[in-house]
């Protein structure tokens, strides 16, 4: 199992962490339990020093987004512009960071929070403070679990493992050249964030923190692997809502029965999360699904309807990123193309 990075012990570490995530922050009277088993799960790596970079990156990245947020929402509540500027230099700015600094995963984490806590800012500014601080308590509830279980289940032999890429929740940038560049990537960031944000604004749109995860997910340099990690998203939505629905017809008012159902699904799509390979991006959007499907603010869900939203919410932040990337792409292979024809004739002489 050491070359794929995955074992039956792994699974019952990962979904150990998800369950203990979760009973901590039913146990802290939290709201956003969902919140704080998704943060367990993508946290968890069969690399036990890469857990420990990560877990610290999204604790720094989710503090600084949370704390900045709160300062600047704030101070532009009511300025319908300047938010919308802000968006856009915040996603702009953060998506160019996330993929020229050694702390990209931070940074990826720190933008969406900062955006989240702008467009919550918008519809609710009086229960941003209580927002944030929730926010904060329920991720450190997830990423403290998965440390813990981590730290307490796996032998010495496996702690200096290969860390995998795919493993962290957000997939590493491809080595393939880049047909975007930095600058473009900043431009398709920050322009799919305030379309996402208006149109949630305007139509209630559902789920916004999904649709905002969602759409920096699958930003990428290469526009081709921008595509496939969008279709896998897409794909391992599909297949974790349905085994979260199908969950959801058995008895779930016990407890022991529901924690059983969870961890269950989560050992399930742990296999293809944790175990490298090009498709395992299904298996993390897989039980980030799934999760979704099975946990509620509650706990578990007693109506389908809220589940239904949050996982278009995902749907939607795909669909707006990449058309956002499809036109810019398209725009700037087109000005490619007029300055290759015409650089014969306008190019200096000799």
């Amino acid at each position: 199992m050491a070359a794929t990075g995955w074992s039956a012990r792994q699974g019952l570490i990962t979904a150990a962490s998800v369950v203990l995530a979760l009973l901590m922050a039913a146990a802290l009277g939290l709201q956003g339990l969902w919140w704080a088993a998704i943060s367990a799960w993508v946290v968890s790596n069969p690399d036990f020093s890469a857990l420990w970079r990560k877990a610290g990156m999204r604790l720094a990245g989710t503090a600084v987004g949370l704390s900045a947020g709160y300062v600047l929402a704030v101070a532009l509540e009511g300025i319908p512009l300047f938010q919308a500027l802000a968006l856009f230099i915040i996603c702009g700015v953060g998506s160019y960071l996330r993929f020229v600094s050694r702390y990209g995963y931070a940074w990826f984490y720190g933008t969406i929070t900062l955006m989240l806590m702008l467009a919550v800012s918008i519809v609710e500014t009086g229960a941003l403070f209580s927002f944030a601080q929730n926010r904060f308590l329920e991720i450190a509830c997830g990423v403290v679990a998965s440390a813990v279980i981590h730290a307490a289940a796996r032998p010495r032999s496996d702690r200096a493992a290969t860390a995998l890429p795919a493993s962290s929740g957000e997939p590493a940038a491809p080595a393939q050249p880049a047909d975007l560049d930095l600058v473009h990537i900043g431009l398709v960031a920050g322009t799919s964030a305030v379309a996402m944000v208006a149109l949630w604004s305007w139509f209630d749109l559902p789920s916004l923190p999904q649709a905002i995860g969602s759409s920096l997910a699958v930003l990428d340099k290469d526009f081709g692997a921008m595509r496939v990690r969008g279709r896998q998203r897409v794909l391992g939505c599909i297949l974790g809502a349905l085994a979260g629905l199908a969950a959801l017809l058995l008895q779930l008012d016990n407890l022991v029965v529901y924690l059983t159902v969870l961890a269950g699904g989560i050992f399930y799509f742990s296999r293809l999360h944790n175990g490298g390979g090009p498709q395992s991006y299904i298996g993390t959007q897989g039980g980030v699904a799934f999760i979704t499907a099975l946990i509620t603010d509650g706990g578990p869900p007693d109506a389908l309807m809220p589940v239904l939203e949050r996982l278009a919410g995902i749907f939607i932040g795909v669909a707006l990123m990449l058309a956002a990337s499809f036109v810019l792409s398209a725009l700037k292979r087109r000005q490619i193309a007029r300055e290759t024809a015409t650089g014969p004739t306008t190019g200096p002489a000799g």
